[in-house]
């Protein structure tokens, strides 16, 4: 089912039989960092405005992928990039930074210009190093709560 909502014109019984004799791997690449790259909000919608960079990158590792593959004996490899509908590991829409004219947040996550505003989502990131996030992001969600407890709430 998978393969048929991507592969629409397929009849389904060839992706039977293909998913049946089939492995995924997956090949992670980052994309780098791009000022075009943004998140927004149109009206009621929100909008991811997406710029790929890094494809030089991606498709040198995807060849070494696919030679060592068939090396293993696969005879048959297929690959494509992940498009607009799989956005994974969004970062740096805010990202944060030691100097207020070159990030919106400080060290700790805090606004420079809004004391009482602190992010700690994948936004403070500038890159995601093309790996899950999540523990550097609960990571530093600890240390900024932690800042919070000794500097603002200590009584």
């Amino acid at each position: 089912n998978m393969l048929k909502a991507n592969v629409k014109t397929m009849p389904k019984f060839v992706l039977d039989f293909m998913a049946g004799h089939a492995v995924d791997w997956y090949l992670m690449c980052e994309d780098l960092p791009d000022p075009e790259s943004r998140i927004m909000v149109e009206g009621k919608e929100i909008v991811m405005q997406w710029r790929r960079s890094n494809m030089q990158s991606l498709e040198g590792l995807t060849k070494v992928m696919h030679e060592n593959l068939r090396a293993c004996g696969y005879p048959i490899v297929l690959s494509r990039p992940f498009d607009k509908r799989t956005p994974s590991h969004q970062c740096g829409t805010v990202k944060m930074g030691n100097d207020p004219a070159t990030s919106p947040l400080d060290p700790f996550c805090r606004a420079w210009d809004h004391r009482n505003l602190f992010v700690v989502d994948g936004g403070f990131l500038p890159t995601s190093a093309a790996v899950n996030p999540a523990l550097s992001i609960a990571a530093q969600a600890l240390r900024v709560a932690d800042y919070l407890r000794k500097t603002e709430l200590a009584a």
